[in-house]
């Protein structure tokens, strides 16, 4: 592989039950020292996340840019939920499409990814109690 991909989240977990606007930052790393590359990446995802704020939209296509020799770029799509999400782990993929210089695509790969959603603890404070250790 000539291209390596990394992939992190901003927060790095959803909250259950609400609405959520996750920042998915995609960085491609161009491994050669002579090859010049093009990166796209095609995201598909199922409910409840969706790429659009608005609307459901599980699939979309974003373009990475230019990855010179030991170079790297990276793009930040954003991942939202309604509030008819559940404590899971979310599934979907990134298919990143890395062409040549001559357009021809030179690498073609999968990743399987996930992200944690979890139900928030109310924050409780414990119980006052008075000099005869009784809870008031």
């Amino acid at each position: 592989m000539n291209v390596d991909m990394d992939v992190s989240f901003t927060p790095q977990k959803l909250r259950a039950f609400s609405r959520n606007e996750v920042r998915m930052e995609i960085n491609l790393k161009n491994l050669t020292e002579s090859s010049v590359y093009w990166g796209e990446c095609e995201i598909v995802v199922a409910s409840p996340l969706s790429l659009a704020h608005d609307i459901e939209m599980n699939t979309g296509k974003t373009r990475i840019g230019i990855l010179k020799p030991m170079g790297y770029a990276s793009k930040i799509v954003k991942l939202y939920t309604r509030p008819n999400n559940y404590p899971d782990d979310y599934k979907f993929k990134i298919t990143a499409y890395i062409y040549d210089e001559d357009g021809a695509i030179a690498e073609r790969f999968d990743k399987n990814l996930s992200i944690e959603c979890m139900q928030e603890e109310l924050a409780k404070e414990p119980p006052v109690k008075d000099k005869d250790n009784k809870i008031n």
